[in-house]
């Protein structure tokens, strides 16, 4: 099979384990940023992080004392994100309030079924590549994925409204569970890095829809 998506690093992974499926598989998504995501889940009332445009809201949110980033609108794997004493601070898009977390996970949506997940843990072993102390969850902060992992019910679904409200045919949805258990979604990705447990899930994926499509049974 022949993929025709916008992503070279998913086509690169999954090209190869789709290789004996017939035909192309092709689908391009309008790709929506970070701070629109948020506008809309908001006014969908899917639970996200409290965020605001203004800079001023921003700065009365600091004084506060609430942890605040301050995020742009167009973002990838937290490069982006400063605290309130960067230079930076003040250009940013938006700015969002930091949510006391429990724990953080991945959740993958495809055609609205749950194809995939991984909880975000702390590697001892890591040689983080970020190191300013920021509560950030990621590789560059000496975070690995665990795939072992079962996610609430409530945080499936919630990852399924969000990929639906975003019109994705599949997204990783990022969720973070606050003290009490409550899931908040931070963002969904439409094209996410791949290890190969998450590829395989991909590609079974696609399998799966493009046999129904021929099928005409969608």
């Amino acid at each position: 099979m022949r993929l025709d998506i916008p992503s070279q690093t998913m086509t690169k992974k999954l090209e190869p384990l789709l290789k004996d499926e017939p035909g192309t598989f092709s689908h391009h998504p309008t790709v929506v940023s970070g701070l629109t995501q948020l506008q809309r889940f908001k006014r969908a009332n899917i639970a996200c992080p409290d965020f605001t445009t203004n800079l001023n809201e921003a700065n009365q949110w600091v004084q506060a004392g609430p942890l605040v980033f301050g995020r742009n609108s167009n973002h990838e794997k937290g490069l982006d994100i400063v605290a309130p004493n960067s230079p930076e601070w003040a250009k940013k898009d938006f700015w969002t309030k930091v949510i006391p977390v429990e724990r953080e996970y991945r959740i993958h949506i495809f055609d609205g079924q749950l194809i995939h997940q991984s909880l975000k843990e702390l590697n001892p072993n890591a040689k983080p590549s970020r190191i300013d102390g920021l509560p950030i969850r990621n590789t560059s902060t000496g975070y690995s994925y665990n795939h072992n992992f079962n996610p609430p019910p409530a945080a499936v679904e919630l990852a399924k409204r969000a990929v639906a409200e975003l019109g994705y045919l599949w997204g990783a949805v990022d969720i973070l569970e606050d003290k009490t258990g409550v899931p908040y979604v931070l963002e969904v990705n439409s094209a996410p890095g791949m290890g190969d447990p998450t590829a395989s899930a991909y590609a079974n994926a696609i399998k799966h829809y493009t046999q129904k499509t021929r099928a005409g049974t969608r």
